[in-house]
């Protein structure tokens, strides 16, 4: 924690260079993407019953998926702001020393509540 807080420059500068690349996508991972697809298909089932009163052109502007690059932009940039305060040592609104935020990152990881929701594949108790 000591390097990354002593490098934090070089690490943010890194990390800001994923918020302007266009093919990184900050939002979207392989679950979330099933779900929205899937949501899509059923949303298109349901509008393609005779009793829908949207045209051609508002079936298609409602179908159209929501990529608006600001509201991606929005995200990363509260995850680098986020990363940044980490770097600062704020944890839960107070300013940690290096020592205080490691025993809270182990407390957390130790936390039952962290470890249900961990991916089985990942196998801890292997």
């Amino acid at each position: 924690m000591e390097v990354m807080r002593s490098s934090q420059e070089a690490l943010l500068t890194i990390v800001e260079v994923l918020l302007y690349d266009p093919l990184f996508d900050w939002t979207m991972n392989p679950l979330k993407a099933f779900y929205l697809q899937r949501q899509h298909e059923e949303q298109a089932d349901l509008n393609a019953t005779p009793s829908t009163t949207l045209g051609g052109d508002d079936l298609e502007a409602h179908h159209k998926p929501s990529s608006d690059t600001q509201s991606f932009n929005k995200v990363a940039e509260r995850v680098l702001l986020r990363l940044q305060e980490k770097l600062k040592g704020v944890e839960e609104g107070a300013v940690l020393n290096v020592s205080g935020q490691v025993n809270l990152l182990i407390q957390q990881a130790m936390d039952p509540k962290n470890l249900s929701r961990l991916f089985p594949g990942w196998q801890a108790w292997v």
